[in-house]
């Protein structure tokens, strides 16, 4: 059974964390968890990030992210396309 989630942070995010690295940050997920809780558990302001995307696809903050999956979190820097201006956080 998988249990560990794929972290990546691009941008201000990986400076914030201090996750200077490509590697995705490793999240051990028993179940699935909310999003902010995701973030508040790896420190990371809520207003900080621009878009979350999961398997590639953006989600809103009240998405939950489950064991296996991977969450990309795009700092407020990034440009979003404006199909996405909804999701933004």
């Amino acid at each position: 059974m998988k249990t560990a989630a794929q972290l990546i942070l691009y941008g201000a995010l990986r400076k914030k964390t201090e996750k200077l690295s490509d590697d995705p940050v490793l999240l051990n997920l028993k179940r699935p968890t909310p999003l902010l809780e995701v973030l508040r558990r790896q420190r990371i302001p809520v207003d900080m990030v621009q878009l979350a995307m999961v398997n590639h696809r953006a989600v809103s903050k009240d998405s939950t992210i489950n064991p296996g999956d991977r969450l990309a979190l795009f700092s407020k820097e990034f440009i979003v396309f404006a199909d996405w201006k909804d999701l933004r956080f």
